[in-house]
């Protein structure tokens, strides 16, 4: 018969070891997952030495558009979004339109998640991200880059951004989707917050009455600084992409820090949550908000051709309230034509 002393000896083993266990399970996940993108790389036909000029190519658009602080501007396009009267010829020209903003194209680097976006790009614009560049830093097949899923949107750009982080560069990411009205840097405070980011969660109940928390309104503007927290940070999300792939389809930057509160926790990654005022949305309308927003994100919208439809509309406005503050005619009101189209088409979840 076992004494008990041996078995509380077996029990203190056991809790030791599973914990070991786990944490060597997730670590052989890990290197497999490399192993299967060098795998992926020599069957493709592209050796080593062209991802190393690919991801050297990376390293001097970073260099060319970075600014004195080394930060850089970064966002993400497909084809739809891409391409003559698109949501990218908005984007670019909210830039123009802006106050203090026109300098900032210089900083901004576009990240091409197709061929077709990569050439329209380029038309437009000097800092462009070729899609070749990204099968080293997503590890995942070719055809799989092209696809504009939400799940491979979010995990190429954990990816990329872990790789700029990496680099050595600060970033501030907005999704194509923003207009850039007025210099949105004085919102972040990088000395104290490595990310500063607006985020609005509300609750809803499921199906079976259950409250959950449900994404509501996102500025699609982030801020994060390059530094040990956030790089190992951005380690634990590319490692938790692998290890639960199915939990990141969404495109909010918000969703996902929502789902890894527990890694935000474990590295203490300071956050700053700045109010939707400033980086104001289509999901909260108000009147006041060309005259105190820094960016407006066309979110709450159903299709692209309404989006691009009301993001000219914003633009529109916005240069009739510039117009008349010149004028010093601050009473001036103008009746918002926006969201129209996007709101009429759009349903919430």
């Amino acid at each position: 018969m076992i004494s008990l002393r041996k078995m509380r000896a077996l029990g203190f083993r056991k809790s030791l070891y599973l914990p070991l266990t786990a944490f060597f399970i997730i670590l052989i996940c890990f290197f497999l997952y490399h192993n299967n993108s060098e795998v992926q790389v020599e069957s493709g036909g592209k050796p080593s030495s062209i991802y190393q000029s690919q991801k050297q190519e990376l390293a001097q658009v970073l260099r060319r558009a970075s600014m004195e602080d080394r930060s850089v501007i970064i966002t993400m396009v497909n084809k739809s979004w891409a391409r003559p009267g698109s949501i990218l010829e908005v984007f670019l020209q909210s830039f123009k339109s802006g106050i203090g903003t026109h300098r900032f194209l210089n900083h901004l680097v576009i990240i091409a998640m197709d061929l077709k976006a990569f050439k329209y790009c380029k038309s437009l614009h000097s800092h462009c991200i070729h899609p070749s560049t990204l099968a080293y830093l997503s590890a995942t097949k070719k055809q799989s880059i092209m696809n504009s899923d939400h799940n491979v949107f979010s995990k190429t750009r954990i990816n990329f951004l872990l790789e700029v982080l990496q680099l050595g560069y600060s970033i501030i990411f907005t999704d194509a989707d923003v207009l850039w009205l007025r210099n949105p840097f004085s919102n972040f405070s990088p000395s104290m917050h490595a990310l500063t980011i607006s985020c609005d969660y509300y609750l809803t109940n499921d199906e079976n009455g259950k409250e959950r928390v449900t994404i509501i309104v996102d500025g699609g503007i982030f801020f994060l600084k390059s530094n040990a927290i956030s790089v190992e940070f951005f380690k634990n999300l590319k490692l938790n992409t692998v290890l639960y792939p199915n939990s990141y389809a969404a495109e909010s930057f918000c969703t996902t820090l929502l789902n890894n509160k527990a890694s935000v926790e474990t590295y203490s990654m300071g956050i700053k949550y700045v109010e939707n005022g400033y980086f104001g949305g289509f999901c909260q309308i108000s009147n006041e908000m060309l005259r105190n927003a820094y960016t407006i994100h066309a979110n709450c919208c159903g299709n692209l051709t309404s989006k691009v439809h009301d993001m000219k509309n914003v633009l529109n406005d916005w240069n009739q309230i510039k117009e008349h503050e010149s004028e010093d005619n601050s009473s001036y009101k103008i009746a918002l034509r926006w969201p129209h189209k996007c709101i009429r088409n759009f349903t919430l979840q």
